[in-house]
């Protein structure tokens, strides 16, 4: 089986590129740059001379996410990008590299998506219950974050 990982050098993917090694899948992880040294921790997890691809792709642009998870069974997204004061260079790239993957993996037949999002999608909320748990169904409120510029 094939799994496609986006953001696979990023700590939480990382964790998920092993986790599939070890299990013995093949991981095909999109990165900004395969050559990097900062994606080398990747190539020295066990399996990954035979088992792991790393692959240069942009969220923005559809073919190389569509490159990406071509073949692959299951597809884990994790969003992730530079963080700046400007909330429309921030999450626009955001929104559209969900719908490229999503669009992607349906045109290619992927059986599942796991999506991961940040706490901060859900925990900024300054009117909420500090005891109720924070879960799926939780949303930070949009005025307080563009209030606080907590994008």
């Amino acid at each position: 089986m094939t799994n496609s990982v986006t953001g696979a050098g990023g700590f939480i993917a990382s964790w998920i590129v092993k986790d599939l090694l070890e299990k013995g899948y093949v991981a095909r992880g999109t990165v900004r740059n395969p050559d990097d040294p900062k994606n080398s921790h990747l190539r020295q997890l066990d399996g990954a001379d035979t088992r792991l691809q790393l692959l240069k792709a942009d969220l923005t642009d559809f073919d190389s996410i569509q490159s990406a998870v071509s073949g692959c069974d299951g597809a884990f997204h994790l969003l992730a990008s530079p963080v700046t004061d400007d909330p429309v260079q921030m999450v626009d790239p955001w929104i559209q590299g969900t719908l490229n993957v999503l669009n992607a993996a349906l045109q290619a037949g992927v059986r599942r998506v796991v999506m991961t999002s940040s706490i901060g999608a859900g925990a900024m909320d300054p009117h909420r219950d500090p005891n109720v748990v924070v879960d799926e169904s939780c949303w930070s409120n949009l005025d307080y974050c563009k209030e606080t510029k907590n994008w």
